[in-house]
């Protein structure tokens, strides 16, 4: 059974690579398709510069986290003592990673769960990152109270990780590419003959 959610989930987002979205269009289409196996309370998806390990789009689930908890979640992602931030795990061969499997000392105080999560009533979280041939793309986090994730949520995490990545390259460097294209031929002599439609309609759903 999980095979083969596994497989749908694949399928899905792959074909969202060819859609033309940008990153934050695409990520919540990803989302939607990854919380039918993995529920949560809250999820953030990061587009990443796979350079600099930079944040560079941020798009939520239909819930959001309150804005008072927004500067805490970041202060907490870039202190760089913070276990799991998503730099932290770009670097490293292990894609995915839940915060119940740390050592209990850095469990209990763990500055993420205390500072924004625990205060929202969340016990629970698991992160992953989106890596295809060795560069991070992106990254998201997942939380909720009750249950803790289980060993097949983070699994099914694991197996389409690598399949956002690359839709994430793709969108990253589809946009990249429009971006380029606009610029080039804005300055052509007759400005008519190039016109460069746009990906869709200003005003409609996230930026990247």
């Amino acid at each position: 059974m999980w095979e083969g959610r596994a497989r749908a989930a694949r399928r899905d987002i792959a074909a969202l690579a060819t859609s033309g979205l940008g990153v934050a269009d695409l990520h919540a289409a990803a989302i939607e398709v990854v919380e039918r196996v993995v529920g949560s309370e809250l999820t953030c998806w990061a587009g990443i510069d796979p350079g600099t390990l930079v944040i560079s789009s941020m798009t939520s689930g239909r819930s959001r986290i309150p804005p008072e908890y927004e500067p805490r979640l970041a202060e907490t992602e870039y202190a760089g003592s913070v276990p799991n931030s998503f730099a932290e795990l770009a670097r490293t061969a292990h894609p995915v990673a839940r915060l119940s499997d740390l050592p209990h000392r850095e469990v209990v105080g763990h500055r993420r769960l205390n500072e924004v999560w625990r205060p929202l009533g969340i016990e629970h979280e698991v992160r992953t990152t989106f890596s295809v041939d060795g560069d991070c793309w992106g990254a998201a986090g997942f939380v909720r109270g009750g249950s803790d994730f289980s060993d097949r949520e983070v699994e099914f995490l694991g197996t389409v990780a690598p399949v956002i990545g690359a839709a994430t390259r793709v969108a990253v460097r589809t946009r990249t590419g429009t971006a380029a294209a606009v610029v080039r031929r804005s300055s052509s002599p007759d400005r008519r003959a190039y016109r460069v439609p746009s990906p869709r309609p200003p005003g409609s759903g996230r930026t990247s």
